[in-house]
This record gives C-alpha cells, sequence and structure tokens, in this order.
C-alpha cells in the first residue's frame, strides 16, 4: 500500500490497483505480470481422436509441425459426449481429445481455465494420421 497526501493535507491509502489504474490514466500503462504464472502439463502425451473422420485431414497433417500450437474448443452440446473438447490446428478442427481423458479438462475449461495444445509427434500408420498433443493449463 502506498500513502500520498489528499487535499487539505489529508492522508488516502491507495494500493496497486489504485497506482495501475492512476498510471494508466495518465498515458504510462504498466505491465504487471502475473504472480507464479505458470504452464502446467495435464496430459505430457495423448492422441487427437477421430482424425479418419476429418474431411482432407492428409493436406491438413502434411502443412503441420512439431510444436505447432493447437487450439481446443469446449462442444457441451456433443450428443455423444458431453465433455467433448475439439481439436484445432489454426481454423481446421483436426479432431477431438480422446474420451477416455476429456472429463477434467472439460470441467476445467467450463471453469473458465485456460488450456492449451501443442504437436508433440505425428505418424501415419496405414491410412490413419495418429497424431500426438501435449495439454497444458495456463495458469
Amino acid at each position: 500500500m502506498d500513502t500520498k497526501v489528499g487535499a487539505g493535507g489529508t492522508l488516502a491509502t491507495i494500493g496497486a490497483g489504485g497506482i495501475i489504474a492512476a498510471a494508466d490514466a495518465a498515458g504510462m500503462p504498466l505491465s504487471v505480470p502475473m504472480p507464479f504464472q505458470n504452464k502446467i502439463v495435464l496430459l505430457e502425451d495423448t492422441r487427437v481422436a477421430g482424425t479418419t473422420h476429418i474431411q482432407g485431414i492428409d493436406a491438413i497433417v502434411h502443412k503441420l509441425t512439431v510444436g505447432a500450437e493447437l487450439r481446443l474448443e469446449r462442444e457441451p452440446a456433443n450428443l455423444v459426449d458431453a465433455w467433448a473438447i475439439r481439436v484445432f490446428a489454426g481454423n481446421d478442427r483436426i479432431g477431438y481429445v480422446p474420451a477416455d481423458c476429456n472429463e477434467v479438462l472439460a470441467r476445467l475449461m467450463d471453469g473458465g481455465k485456460v488450456l492449451s495444445a501443442k504437436l508433440t509427434g505425428k505418424e501415419k500408420l496405414g491410412n490413419w494420421h495418429k497424431l500426438h498433443m501435449e495439454v497444458s493449463l495456463d495458469d
């Protein structure tokens, strides 16, 4: 807490939020890092499920490189799996988080937590693209 002298010589106490707001109002925005911000790996290696059902998957996978960022999006209206989470590479849907490990992730997402994923490996087994990913909580 910082103390400043107000009008008439009175003392006023302002916290960090007040300091940040005052700096922003004066045109000097402050960048304050989140305390203890961490990437918490939730799934070190899981596959992307349902790749065989994606139209044009060969072309999509051909463009993907290991380390590529993947986007996760909840699909609570899914009639087959209420915990469904879609996996995207850019704007292309490439599949789903497997149903055997998606409930906790979906609950975190529904609670407002931000999850991220990255491609950790890819292989082609016959006509099937087996894509590996890591899923993390950005907290």
